[in-house]
């Protein structure tokens, strides 16, 4: 079985695969979306783990166990010493600008991309995600778009992928322009469990004030 086709990969970093292109690991979409989609994606990881529950829009931890999985567990970590009842909004902001750093060491452990900094003129840093093998690192973008080429029926994950995709304003990294596929991702959003639709919901709220802070 091809661990990259049945969609066993965590869903943050079939999310940042998407995001990043596979040859220079440069991001696809702007920053502020792809954060907010990612930390929405490490949220909904958690709660398909049932490590976490939503209740009224706030997060409660069920499952604290370590994994020695380095996002789950410093997620988690984080989230019993911070104390229940924060909002969705407040975990999407609070995770959203060290989220990027997380999900990639994630993947660069694993031995699927580099991490590589350099400075421009500015010295500003930046840093880039290369695939260390681009055509492997393309296969979270290949399959879904061919998934939502389609007319099959979403699973879960796939379904909370690719409306995490669109909430991003990534659709168009996956080449499709084919009115129907937004149509799909739409109808895939709302066959979600309710607690999922309410954290993407969130994470729509999240791409809109940033995008509109960024306007100004």
């Amino acid at each position: 079985m091809d661990y990259w086709l049945i969609g066993d990969q965590r869903l943050a970093d079939q999310l940042f695969l998407i995001a990043h292109d596979n040859h220079t690991g440069k991001p696809l979409v702007g920053p502020h979306n792809l954060d907010a989609a990612l930390a929405g994606a490490v949220l909904v990881e958690l709660a398909l783990d049932g490590r976490i529950k939503f209740v009224d829009g706030r997060i409660h931890v069920i499952d604290h166990r370590l994994w020695r999985e380095e996002v789950t567990d410093e997620v988690l970590t984080e989230m019993v010493r911070r104390g229940d009842g924060h909002t969705i909004q407040a975990w999407l902001a609070h995770l959203g600008p060290r989220v990027r750093e997380l999900v990639g060491r994630r993947l660069a452990n694993a031995g699927l991309v580099a991490r590589r900094e350099s400075r421009g003129l500015t010295m500003r840093v930046s840093v880039r995600w290369p695939g260390i093998d681009p055509d492997v690192v393309a296969r979270p973008r290949v399959r879904l778009g061919a998934v939502l080429s389609q007319h099959d029926q979403l699973d879960v994950k796939t379904a909370a992928l690719a409306a995490l995709v669109h909430a991003g304003g990534m659709t168009r990294v996956l080449n499709l322009f084919d009115r129907s596929v937004t149509d799909r991702v739409g109808v895939a959003r709302r066959l979600l469990p309710k607690v999922l639709v309410d954290l993407l919901d969130a994470v729509d709220r999240a791409v809109a004030a940033a995008t509109l802070t960024v306007r100004r």
